[in-house]
């Protein structure tokens, strides 16, 4: 679903109030939805803004008179007294003091509703600077609210047993069906190019399988993805139901729309609400797994046979399984790969042992173990002082120095954040790489100084896969709306079978982790070695000076006795007349040992 020219110089709702209700079938790119700030809300429930500071109602739901008995305009600019009373106001009051509420709603009470109809759930939570009160259908006097401590309890022993991502996925999806009731739960996996695969499942029994299909990256647009990195969990009681519209659409001192990011009642994306209808879903429930402050995939949740109600409760035990679900990813694919780690460190030891030892970072390819025991793939190369080293199969010394320089240039490879490259296809960001596929579809590399003068790399060969979609990827709808054409979902779902070249066996995390880690214990080994040749540069700087010192020795202290010894020989042998013969031939010897001693200390001063 890509940005689609409609002639129109701008969207609906730009320089305005925008509202899923009054702009929806306007939309034109997935991307540029202001799904976080809808302007509308589900129609089963009721939403109030207020001034943080004395709890003034500054913005209401159009449907506050059926659900709390007020209508909206009796309700702007009045207290939060006037729909709940005072002392339960206060008790708000006190509650937004006292709890963690900033982008983070909480239950606060059950209010009796309408003429003491049907009791409601009240969440509230802040975000830019005013306060949001949600208001819910409860099921906390229902005689017939399930044990979810006891559910939960049971669903967190076995997600914290299983010992692979497989068997994580699996359980969340089967402990989460039996948990909300939906006909079909599904976990989704994120590509690196962005696109989805269904990695697990659970379903009613007269349901096909999905495990193994994969989708499209615009199936789940950006703006969504966005969206999940803050919260854990997105419910859609009744897919199509009518919406309730925000009276007034922004805020009227300042101007702004109201965020609903946290809204649990945040009215659905029309794109979202088409697909799930094309797709014969009557009601939804999506929750986030996540990696840190990434997005590794969703938990999603379909029924088909009607709304499917979704109380306070039954969230917040879906939230926490979905929190539990992302702190057991990272264990649980630890646990899967552990044998592959312990081979990894233990052959990289030995690479940075007999590195230290053998005649420094080469022997990591000419010796044995090399740097291809240690990895999964089909060659590596080590480029170090000016040169090559190479084992198994690798592209050729001019290939490799194209590819070096490349690295070279790229502005993120080398950067503190992540040191390392690792990709399943090079030719994607380096076109030249499309001639080396058959050795070096995939890529793992770092190097081990800016300069990028000392290099590690791993390659992997391409294998030609088969990828089955859920319906064709390529297809981009349109449809001729009030604005002109407009974006609408794709209708089919048939398989489409598609082969991928140009794609290796994707890098495992632990592969990654593992060359991280080896990259800086090998950098350990040369600043060590750095600190040793600095010390022998040291030892030979003061053995410089001492035999500076003693050339001085040699050159003054040594040979003044000599010239001294010269010069009174020498004087004693012009006095012919006082020196007999013999004495005359002990002191030319005399002189000439004189002379003999000079020369051995001018050689000794060469030397």
């Amino acid at each position: 679903m890509s940005t689609v020219d409609d002639g129109l110089t701008a969207l609906p709702w730009e320089g305005q109030a925008y509202s899923i209700k009054r702009f929806g079938i306007s939309i034109t790119n997935c991307d540029t939805e202001p799904v976080q700030a809808p302007g509308c809300i589900q129609g089963h429930g009721a939403l109030l803004v207020m001034r943080p500071e004395d709890l003034t109602i500054l913005q209401a739901s159009e449907n506050t008179e059926a659900m709390l008995g007020h209508a909206p305009r009796d309700l702007l600019g009045k207290s939060l007294h006037r729909v709940l009373g005072r002392e339960n106001a206060d008790l708000v009051a006190a509650f937004l003091k006292r709890e963690p509420v900033e982008r983070n709603p909480l239950y606060v009470l059950t209010h009796p509703g309408k003429d003491d109809g049907v009791s409601l759930d009240v969440t509230a939570h802040t975000v830019d600077g005013v306060v949001v009160l949600e208001f819910e259908e409860t099921t906390r006097n229902c005689q017939q609210v399930p044990d979810y401590y006891g559910l939960l309890k049971h669903s967190v022993t076995r997600l914290q047993g299983a010992l692979s991502l497989q068997a994580l996925g699996d359980a969340a999806t089967q402990e989460l069906r039996t948990l909300t009731g939906f006909d079909r739960v599904m976990v989704h996996k994120f590509h690196e190019d962005g696109h989805g695969e269904v990695v697990a499942e659970a379903h009613r029994a007269n349901l096909r399988s999905w495990v193994g299909q994969h989708y499209p990256a615009q199936d789940i647009p950006e703006p969504a993805r966005e969206v999940f990195r803050k919260i854990w969990i997105r419910p859609l009681r009744e897919v199509g139901a009518p919406l309730a519209e925000m009276v007034p659409l922004v805020h009227p001192e300042t101007g702004r729309p109201l965020t609903m990011t946290y809204c649990v009642l945040r009215g659905p994306s029309v794109m979202y609400t088409e697909y799930l209808h094309n797709m014969e879903v009557t009601a939804c429930l999506t929750m986030a797994i996540r990696r840190g402050d990434k997005l590794w995939g969703l938990i999603t949740c379909h029924h088909y046979t009607g709304p499917l109600a979704l109380p306070y409760g039954l969230l917040a035990a879906c939230e926490l399984l979905a929190q539990i679900v992302s702190l057991q990813h990272e264990s649980a694919e630890q646990r899967e790969h552990l044998a592959y780690r312990l081979h990894l460190e233990e052959v990289h030891r030995q690479l940075v042992t007999q590195a230290s030892q053998e005649g420094g970072l080469p022997a990591l390819v000419d010796a044995s173990p090399t740097l291809l025991d240690g990895m999964d793939a089909g060659g590596a190369a080590l480029f170090h002082n000016d040169r090559w080293w190479r084992v198994g199969m690798t592209p050729s010394v001019t290939e490799l120095n194209a590819l070096a320089s490349w690295l070279h240039q790229r502005p993120d490879f080398e950067s503190p954040t992540r040191p390392i490259l690792a990709t399943d296809s090079l030719a994607t960001d380096y076109p030249p790489g499309a001639a080396l596929a058959g050795v070096a579809s995939g890529l793992l590399a770092f190097a081990l100084a800016r300069d990028c003068r000392s290099l590690v790399l791993w390659f992997r060969p391409e294998v030609i896969r088969t990828i089955h979609w859920r319906g064709d990827p390529y297809y981009e709808p349109k449809v001729l709306g009030p604005h002109g054409l407009r974006l609408t979902p794709r209708h089919s779902f048939e398989l489409f079978v598609e082969s991928v070249r140009g794609r290796s066996k994707p890098w495992k995390q632990v592969e990654i982790e593992a060359a991280l880690r080896f990259r800086m214990v090998v950098m350990e080994l040369i600043v060590s070695r750095a600190e040793r040749l600095s010390e022998l540069n040291a030892d030979l700087a003061r053995s410089n000076e001492e035999l500076d010192a003693f050339a001085y020795v040699a050159s003054h202290d040594l040979k003044e006795p000599l010239r001294g010894i010269y010069k009174y020989v020498h004087q004693l042998a012009e006095d012919a007349a006082l020196v007999a013969p013999e004495s005359r031939r002990h002191l030319d010897g005399l002189m000439r040992l004189t002379l003999r001693m000079d020369s051995l200390l001018d050689s000794l001063l060469h030397f």
